[in-house]
């Protein structure tokens, strides 16, 4: 089934930003819109920004009418989440209309909806800097001109380097995934994802080795890693253990007879950098080189 793209982000553009999950720093946001700013483009900030309830940021029902609002007005050409946390989850049961297709950005928790995006509505989105995380923070000049490249449309392909080959192989598919803590709470519910003849990414923050091996088993038990293209693995970080069995001997023990591409070392997810990945375009995945490459452009 075709995929939808949606149209670039062009310099002077509205971007409007939601909080879909945790309740925001007002500092973190105050400095990420700078930094957009910065960019030359224009930003919003949805009516329920603000809001909290206990850790979230309002109620759910806010929470989602904020990001249908934005999705459907013409003159909003980018949404951008604030942060992650929680919440996310809370949006599905409302989000079932038709969207119409446009860039939308975030990681960690809105991986439930950036697969869900995907999914149900067949439209491009981006594993990519939340504002008022690593935006806010500052992105280094690689993660800069790769999140700004992707979404005007001014990068089209580019290729990187990755670390270490659990299986080998080469494969070109359309790549989905994100943090796994929360792609398996999906499982057993209206909205578990599909990962067949997927690329899957697959990255994490502030797990133990257990607790890891623990998640990519129940993946595995559920059928969801028998149908894969391939699998690329990004940061796990604050993920050590006190023992010896650590991240990479998991991966290697749960991966050792996958008949499809395995590596490790891409940098994106939780750690230092982290570079935009678009979910639903065609990349390579090519073990004997050592790289992920963007096949095609994400936007028009």
């Amino acid at each position: 089934m075709s995929v939808y793209k949606p149209p670039p982000l062009k310099r002077g553009g509205r971007i409007g930003v939601v909080a879909p999950a945790g309740c925001v720093d007002p500092v973190a946001i105050e400095k990420g819109l700078e930094a957009v700013r910065q960019q030359g483009f224009m930003v919003e900030l949805a009516p329920n920004v603000y809001r909290r309830k206990g850790y979230l940021a309002g109620d759910g029902r806010a929470r989602a009418d904020d990001l249908i609002k934005f999705f459907h007005r013409p003159d909003i050409d980018a949404i951008f989440c604030a942060r992650g946390g929680f919440g996310s989850v809370q949006l599905l049961p409302h989000l079932i209309d038709p969207l119409k297709p446009k860039i939308f950005v975030g990681y960690s928790d809105i991986t439930v909806l950036l697969n869900w995006f995907l999914q149900k509505f067949h439209m491009v989105t981006f594993h990519a800097p939340m504002l008022a995380m690593d935006i806010a923070r500052g992105l280094s000049e690689r993660a800069k001109a790769h999140f700004w490249g992707l979404l005007t449309g001014e990068t089209k392909e580019w290729k990187v380097q990755l670390g270490e080959v659990i299986s080998p192989g080469a494969i070109q598919a359309e790549m989905m995934g994100g943090c796994l803590s929360l792609l398996v709470t999906t499982l057993g519910t209206p909205y578990e994802f599909d990962t067949v003849g997927k690329l899957l990414f697959i990255e994490d923050t502030d797990e133990k080795p257990y607790r890891i091996e623990r998640m990519l088993t129940h993946l595995k038990m559920a059928g969801k890693l028998d149908r894969l293209s391939g699998v690329v693995f990004g940061d796990f970080t604050r993920c050590e253990g006190e023992g010896a069995r650590d991240v990479r001997q998991v991966i290697g023990d749960i991966f050792d007879t996958a008949p499809y591409p395995v590596v490790m070392g891409l940098a994106a997810g939780h750690g230092q950098e982290n570079l935009a990945l678009p979910f639903g375009v065609r990349m390579t995945l090519d073990s004997q080189a050592g790289t992920l490459s963007l096949s095609e452009s994400p936007v028009l």
